[in-house]
């Protein structure tokens, strides 16, 4: 009988063919990232794709989220206004009654995820 020769088979063999465009930069950012891994552009992208984590879209209610903290941002001009106009106090009074909405829409945006 004759002895095999060539490459041994592998474990597991790859069934599936997944392809997608890059630009030129964003090609040589992964080539980069592979080499320092020590691994080959296929392989880089197989583990990223299996074992990275992808952060969603945001939702409707994040989206609604932001469009009111910005506007917010008349309300904290006019704080800043009323700051250099009657002082830091009446500013702060002024605060207060936006910080608790601030603040779970940030927490929202940021720590809910």
């Amino acid at each position: 009988m004759a002895k095999k020769t060539g490459r041994p088979p592998k474990e597991r063999k790859q069934e599936k063919n997944v392809g997608f465009f890059v630009t030129k930069m964003q090609y040589f950012v992964i080539q980069q990232k592979a080499a320092k891994a020590g691994v080959n552009i296929s392989d880089y992208m197989r583990q990223a794709a299996v074992n990275a984590q992808v952060k969603s879209k945001w939702t409707e209610e994040e989206r609604s989220a932001v469009k009111q903290l910005i506007g917010m941002a008349g309300d904290i001009h006019r704080m800043v206004e009323v700051a250099e106009r009657e002082g830091a106090t009446q500013a702060a009074l002024l605060f207060v009654s936006h910080r608790e909405v601030m603040d779970s829409i940030i927490n929202t945006l940021c720590h809910d995820r």
